[in-house]
């Protein structure tokens, strides 16, 4: 029964159970009796490994939709999905509901039930029927039209339904049912609530004028399966949220559509009909996750001649040249945003530093190799004789570590007469002010350091303080807002407690001009290689200043240019070196995975701010502090102003310009080909038009 159902065959077989079995024949010769002379070979086929098997099951998508190009045929074989509020039971009233009024998460029942109705007068065939809840991640080509195929397709939930789907076996969905397959009275599966059957024909076929009725029941699960992550990361195994418009689904509503021949111009305008992603999410135009209950009719094609008529079949009905196609199929999307397990939230600091440890050891690997390579062909340049030099031998010379903090900030190319002052300023932050962090539970801090200068006449510029700007490194979690048609929406005010701290013996601290707040949405996707850690704050933004480029301190320049810059050095060395530099092929799909990942940005400006009991951040007092500190004999005094503020977000006040009347933040999420991440850009403006940017991490979901 399992092979014949899950691991059915792609290639058809000569198995037919609407042909009579063979008769025996008693052979009269005196050779060998063969008693299975006449029946047609169909031997098991041996189990394939996963990867190589091609089941029915899992190409699906790509067999021939016959509905699609003949809509009589949908009419002729009618096929419809419907989900009721509680479970189907035989003789009982159910209830019908819209699967797009629900926002599903895992433990979440599905219940529903499937019509099958043979609207001819002949029996139609069929070779599988299935019922099941698919997870889709789709990956198309950007800027492709809607009815152009996806570039990739990911199915990382299959859960098929055994008593709804035709099988072998006459099972007992619930402990009422009294199934008899040897039954020959048709009325022992006949539903009088509806006129319905509900067991299909042993023989495979549809009959004329009957409608079939299949119950069917799905549980969300609590997680993906392990082998839906090669390196099994925790992160990568739980259930995504919904996200993006799904162009499977779009065109099978339309296709809805079409065949009942309702479809208005003026509705698809005005956006009438719902799709289980209903707003602005912000994924990618061509990236879709989608969760549907499908059901499918699959079959041979020359079964289907009497419907799509001779002239509309090129095979012939050469059983040789056969191939499965799709009767009929119908789909329900639903909606699904997955809620934080408790025993996740627990864990996160655990998962993230796990996730820290694995990316700095893949670094090291990928350094260790690199000066490796360098090594090997500094000593083959010593065997041959030199005939040019130029900058590749220079940086040779140079270690992997400095030659990366060269090329990732330009300005340690020129450093400044002020550089010694500023690190002093730095020196005295780290070792007095620091004792203001470290009374906070976690002692670690996100912040970031700016020197104040004062420009001469001349045009030169000297620093004369540090203004340093930090908040503790700790969860801040916001709750996922669902929107109203889902139920009550309580926007989250976060508050987050900030540090300013300014040194300066001489001068007093300047004033602000405006602080501002953006919440940065960042989607992240793999173009083909599985992404091999978990994404963290570290891979994110550096939190540097950078004088007039802080808008390069993020992920495209912190981890997809470096993994480009060891994709190029170790393309070269490979180039010259060849297999005596020997490279795993994991780590070459690690680096190009890393090096080719697409990413998109959206900036959501927060309108309503608040510190503590004051309206702007001028209104907090400084607090002076003298501090008494020696080196050596020396004595000196140092003077540093500290400002302690919260910092009250409300995150009912997101804007989006150009201004969208809804859009929705899913909760953040990581999968090994796409994931979706979140962080505050905090801007303070000195009245100099001077910027200090700070960023920090957010965890949304939702609870």
């Amino acid at each position: 029964m399992y092979r014949n159902t899950v691991t059915k065959n792609l290639t058809p077989t000569v198995e037919d159970l609407r042909l009579a079995p063979p008769m025996y024949t008693p052979n009269t010769s005196n050779s060998d009796p063969d008693y299975f002379a006449s029946v047609p070979g169909s031997p098991e086929p041996e189990m394939a490994d996963e990867e190589d098997e091609e089941t029915i099951l899992e190409n699906a998508h790509k067999l021939k939709r016959l509905s699609s190009t003949n809509k009589d045929i949908s009419k002729s074989l009618e096929v419809k999905l419907y989900l009721t509020k509680s479970i189907g039971k035989v003789g009982e009233k159910y209830t019908i509901i819209d699967p797009l009024s629900y926002e599903f998460k895992q433990g979440d029942f599905i219940y529903g039930f499937v019509l099958i109705t043979n609207r001819t007068k002949v029996d139609i065939p069929f070779d599988m029927f299935s019922v099941q809840l698919e997870g889709t991640a789709t990956f198309g080509k950007t800027n492709s039209t809607l009815v152009d195929q996806p570039a990739h397709i990911s199915r990382f939930l299959t859960m098929f339904d055994f008593n709804a789907s035709w099988n072998d076996a006459f099972l007992d969905r619930l402990i009422s049912d009294h199934n008899n397959p040897h039954s020959s009275n048709p009325m022992s599966t006949f539903d009088p609530i509806d006129n319905t059957y509900y067991h299909l024909n042993a023989k495979k076929i549809f009959e004329p004028g009957i409608t079939y009725k299949k119950f069917f029941t799905f549980k969300i699960p609590e997680k993906l399966l392990d082998n839906n992550c090669e390196q099994s990361l925790i992160k990568h195994l739980q259930i995504p949220p919904t996200l993006g418009i799904s162009k499977n689904e779009v065109i099978s509503s339309l296709r809805h559509k079409w065949k009942d021949q309702d479809i208005q111009v003026e509705d698809l305008i005005n956006k009438k009909y719902k799709y289980a992603s209903l707003t602005n999410d912000f994924s990618f135009v061509d990236t879709s996750i989608s969760y549907a209950i499908s059901a499918r009719i699959i079959g041979r094609v020359h079964g289907y001649s009497n419907l799509l008529g001779a002239g509309n079949t090129n095979h012939n009905h050469d059983k040789d040249a056969d191939e499965y196609v799709v009767a009929n199929e119908d789909y329900k999307y639903i909606r699904v945003i997955p809620i934080t397990q408790e025993i996740f939230s627990l864990n996160r600091s655990m998962i993230h530093q796990e996730a820290r440890l694995l990316y700095s050891a893949m670094i090291d690997n990928i350094k260790d190799k690199i000066n490796q390579g360098r090594d090997l062909s500094q000593h083959a340049d010593a065997l041959r004789p030199m005939t040019s030099t130029g900058s590749l031998a220079t940086l040779r010379d140079e270690p992997i570590n400095s030659i990366q903090t060269v090329m990732e900030d330009p300005n340690t190319l020129h450093p400044s007469s002020s550089t010694t002052e500023l690190a002093k300023m730095q020196q005295s932050y780290y070792s007095k002010t620091n004792q203001t962090i470290r009374s906070v539970k976690n002692p670690e801090a996100y912040e970031v350091f700016y020197p104040i200068k004062k420009k001469s006449m001349f045009g030169s510029s000297k620093v004369t303080g540090i203004m340093v700007f930090s908040t503790p490194k700790k969860d801040y979690n916001v709750n996922y807002m669902s929107l109203p048609q889902f139920g009550t929406r309580t926007p989250t005010i976060l508050s987050i407690p900030f540090d300013i701290v300014y040194i300066d013996d001489k001068h007093s601290p300047p004033e602000f001009k405006s602080v501002s707040v953006e919440l940065v949405s960042l989607t992240i996707k793999s173009k083909k290689h599985p992404i091999p850690v978990v994404i963290h704050p570290e891979m994110l933004f550096e939190n540097k200043n950078k004088g007039t480029s802080s808008s390069q301190d993020n992920f495209d320049v912190i981890t997809i240019k470096r993994f480009q810059k060891y994709a190029f050095e170790l393309s070269k060395l490979l180039k010259e070196l060849g297999p005596e530099l020997n490279v795993e092929r994991e780590m070459v799909q690690d680096i190009k995975c890393l090096a080719n990942l697409s990413t998109k940005y959206v900036h959501l400006k927060v309108k309503n701010l608040t510190f503590n009991k004051f309206q702007s951040i001028n209104q907090i007092p400084w607090d002076k502090k003298i501090e008494q500190s020696s080196n050596g004999n020396e004595k000196f005094e140092d003077i540093k102003y500290v400002k302690k503020f919260d910092l009250n977000v409300d995150f009912g006040s997101l804007q989006l310009r150009p201004t969208l009347s809804d859009f929705c933040l899913v909760p953040d999420f990581q999968s090994c080909l796409i994931g979706r991440l979140y962080y505050l850009k905090i801007d303070i403006r000195l009245h100099t038009a001077e910027k200090i940017s700070l960023r920090v991490p957010i965890v949304l979901q939702k609870t």
